[in-house]
């Protein structure tokens, strides 16, 4: 895995000044989407069915498998000591998380019990959901918005109003980070960062 980019860019997410962590992982040309919302617990992303009807940039995984850029950014948590770690998926409501290991977590994972406070808090909503949840032994939990230079997108409404709600909910246990994402194959690294900074969500589908 290349190693991290270290910057000291920031961006306003929710209320904060939050780090912009800059990695170059390497984003192939766009691929038909796996239909992670499918996945029930103990599946594996990799077995979900695909759609050309829908379209996704995924990174390229040290053995040379695409995958959710969530993949990468969980495993570098799980590195970094979090006790459990995960990207996300929200389809009409129902969240489906799933692991550095590309498995769908149990039903019985702390990450849903975090949900199920952050739902509580949102009126029963978890809409602009960032991509990677995780939490540490400490009690910090760390959630993650993946960020991809080609696109032309950025963090929205929705992701704002979640991050309020998560920041006034976790206090200072929260480390929230957008994490931006996506060399061009025939792009270096340091090419990528002087790009202007731009959002993509991991998900295709958000509530």
């Amino acid at each position: 895995m290349p190693h991290p980019v270290t910057t000291q860019k920031t961006t306003k997410y929710g209320d904060w000044d939050v780090p912009v962590l800059v990695r170059p992982w390497v984003a192939p040309a766009r691929l038909p989407y796996r239909k992670t919302y499918r996945l029930k617990a103990g599946q594996s992303w990799s077995n979900a069915p695909t759609t050309e009807l829908q379209w996704e940039h995924y990174v390229v995984l040290p053995d040379g498998q695409p995958a959710p850029v969530g993949v990468l950014i969980s495993r570098e948590l799980v590195a970094a000591g979090a006790a459990a770690a995960a990207f996300t998926e929200l389809w009409a409501g129902t969240c489906v998380l799933s692991g550095p290991d590309l498995v769908c977590v149990p039903d019985d994972s702390p990450l849903r019990e975090l949900l199920a406070q952050i739902r509580a808090a949102n009126r029963g909503r978890l809409g602009g959901l960032p991509d990677v949840l995780a939490t540490f032994p400490d009690g910090r939990v760390a959630m993650r918005e993946a960020k991809n230079v080609a696109a032309k997108d950025r963090l929205g409404p929705k992701q704002h109003s979640f991050a309020r709600i998560a920041q006034g909910l976790l206090g200072a246990k929260l480390d929230l980070a957008v994490v931006e994402w996506g060399v061009a194959l025939d792009q270096t690294p340091n090419q990528a960062m002087q790009r202007t900074p731009t959002r993509c969500s991991l998900h295709t589908f958000h509530d």
